[in-house]
């Protein structure tokens, strides 16, 4: 972290160059699987081993988070709503959540442009901020619109990434350009959810009270009682009382919590996840490239494919330009310094880019979730449909490799355990009618009328597109209804 702090006091042409290469040193890679992405050197977002929240996995790689800000300290800010038949098993419509979506892009940045994509997927803002592409991305895109009208016959639907970023150059915390996105930007310029919260404590509009774990919750006559403990002494127990609680531990913390406060016998629920892949892809005429011109390196080019010999929903693709995590991997693997095999490899490293994918959750396997006595197992379902469904959209991508303008080299794909993308929820789904394990349209399972669920535990399915923006607004849609209930 303090690495990081210092370079955030200079610009990027001033950085110390052994200072710059010792913050990108702490992200390992490796050809076989795709690692926790550390923030800031440090897996801190992560609740690995901790003794307040034990989880067991068994084919499922989700790792939940108790830090300030949760997982959007690494995440990768790319934001999108979704499509009203993507959400058909919903108990509410795309058109009730426009306005949340809007309500939400009033105090989240979001670096984007109104193009072909938005046809598709509206902005839902009227003042995106811009961010700068590589030649890499700049080139795909040209390549896409030049094509546009056969892409579109043929299933695909393209246009500029949507990232929670802050572009003003005028603001202290406006992109630069660094390169150090992967990493955690000295600049804060990547949204996190502690920003907000930061800003609201500041207001007085919170009491914002750290260190403290939820163990369960009690109805009341007149309210909800929470009992916590003192995070890492047990014995530390207290009692909080509330008129209403909102429930937003992110899909396993909260499933945790609400499967204890439910005294449920089973103690198990099931967790709906959007399966997670990666491919590389290939271009025919390589771009300039190096570390030194990097700038962005988040997401820079969306892709909807929809495909009925995939599946009846969009699969959502992401598309990533050139950045050294690539030259580290293969520096790891030859006896060459960094600055050598970038000068080497650059024609071949100018043409490769890294596709990041989504499905939905109908075409995903899940994994179920137990508890016992605070401890946590999930269990992933098997892969083997979800694996056919990408290599069904590999051949699809290979077989339209002209209009794209790239080929994907499927032989090294790689398809994540469920969990890995960390698109999950749906252990209390919204219901008009709920069951006993369901929630109602405000998130309130059946008798807790007091408490709401407003993560994406909620979400009836997981839509292929990315989960953060439509979690926001269907958490801004609860927390707006709730205010008007009587207490």
């Amino acid at each position: 972290m303090d690495t990081f702090a210092t370079l955030a006091q200079m610009e990027p042409r001033a950085w110390p160059q052994d200072l710059a290469e010792s913050a990108r040193a702490a992200f390992p890679v490796t050809t076989k699987h795709v690692p926790l992405k550390p923030a800031y050197g440090s897996l801190f977002p992560y609740a690995l081993d901790d003794p307040d929240l034990p989880v067991r996995r068994q084919n499922a790689e989700t790792v939940p988070s108790l830090a300030l800000g949760g997982l959007s300290n690494c995440w990768g800010a790319s934001m999108l709503p979704v499509r009203q038949r993507d959400i058909e098993d919903w108990p509410i419509t795309l058109a009730e959540l426009a306005p949340h979506y809007e309500a939400v892009l009033r105090f989240v940045p979001m670096a984007a442009e109104r193009d072909e994509l938005s046809e598709h997927l509206p902005l839902y803002s009227d003042c995106p901020g811009k961010l700068r592409r590589g030649v890499q991305a700049e080139r795909v895109l040209r390549h896409l619109r030049g094509h546009a009208a056969a892409l579109e016959r043929a299933g695909f639907s393209f246009g500029a990434s949507r990232l929670a970023v802050v572009s003003s150059e005028s603001s202290s915390s406006g992109c630069r350009h660094c390169g150090m996105c992967l990493y955690g930007c000295p600049y804060g310029s990547i949204y996190n959810a502690s920003h907000t919260l930061d800003e609201l404590v500041r207001s007085g509009k919170v009491d914002y009270r750290g260190g403290l774990y939820v163990d369960r919750l009690v109805l009341a006559d007149d309210g909800v009682a929470i009992h916590f403990h003192e995070r890492g002494n047990p014995a530390s127990v207290g009692q909080l009382d509330a008129s209403r609680v909102f429930v937003a531990c992110g899909a396993v913390s909260s499933t945790r919590l609400m499967i204890e406060s439910m005294a449920r016998t089973s103690g198990a629920c099931r967790l709906l996840d959007s399966q997670y892949f990666v491919i590389p892809m290939v271009t025919a005429r390589a771009a300039p490239v190096s570390v030194a011109t990097q700038g962005n390196t988040l997401a820079q080019v969306f892709l909807e494919l929809q495909d009925a010999r995939i599946s009846r929903h969009a699969a959502h693709l992401q598309l990533y330009g050139y950045n050294d995590l690539m030259l580290s991997l293969l520096a790891a693997r030859l006896p060459l310094s960094a600055n050598r095999l970038e000068r080497l490899l650059r024609p071949a490293l100018g043409r490769l880019l890294v596709m990041q994918g989504y499905l939905h959750s109908r075409d995903s396997p899940g994994m179920s979730i137990n508890v016992d006595a605070g401890a946590v197992r999930l269990t992933g379902e098997d892969r083997a449909a979800s694996r056919t469904a990408v290599k069904r959209l590999g051949r699809r991508l290979a077989a339209s490799s002209r209009l794209l303008g790239m080929a994907p080299v499927t032989g090294l794909a790689q398809v994540g355990q469920p969990g890995k993308g960390n698109h999950l929820g749906g252990s209390f789904p919204m219901r008009r009618e709920p069951g006993e394990s369901d929630t109602d349209t405000l998130g309130r399972p059946p008798g807790w009328d007091r408490v709401h669920l407003i993560d994406a535990s909620v979400l009836p399915s997981i839509p292929a597109t990315t989960i953060t923006l439509s979690v926001m607004a269907n958490a801004h849609r609860i927390a707006t209804a709730a205010a008007m209930i009587a207490d």
